[in-house]
């Protein structure tokens, strides 16, 4: 027979016991926690740095040969049906001019060499096309 003493023993050892895997599930918990926020910190950090970038890309006189940027065309108030609102998430889709679908980095290229008159367009994936393509969807 156990005696009760040795009984509260044994089960103040056993709470302190479950109490310590607890605490150290917790610090293992925080710690995580931690790595997220940090995480997450570098990814906002990253993505507010690309809409910087797009901002000042998107009013870029040196993108063409005219002194023209998107922002000429894209934001003339004689023109409410070039405002670009929206626009990424129709793409990608069939493109006219180009007779096949087309990923929305592929219209920049295309708008670029044939609207702005660029002697040399920006290559696809270039961060100032992920940077634009940002600053749109921020609109």
């Amino acid at each position: 027979m156990i005696s009760t003493s040795r009984l509260v023993l044994a089960l103040v050892a056993a709470m302190c016991l479950a109490a310590g895997v607890r605490v150290l599930a917790q610090d293992h918990d925080h710690g995580a926690h931690e790595e997220d926020k940090e995480a997450a910190a570098k990814a906002k950090a990253a993505e507010d740095a690309a809409l910087e970038l797009g901002k000042k890309t998107w009013i870029d006189k040196t993108l063409g040969s005219n002194e023209r940027a998107c922002v000429t065309c894209h934001e003339n108030p004689k023109r409410p049906d070039l405002d670009l609102k929206g626009v990424t998430a129709k793409w990608p889709r069939f493109d006219e001019h180009a007779g096949r679908v087309l990923t929305i980095q592929e219209k920049f290229v295309q708008m670029q060499s044939r609207n702005l008159k660029a002697e040399k367009t920006l290559p696809l994936g270039d961060e100032r096309w992920t940077a634009i393509e940002m600053y749109l969807r921020s609109k």
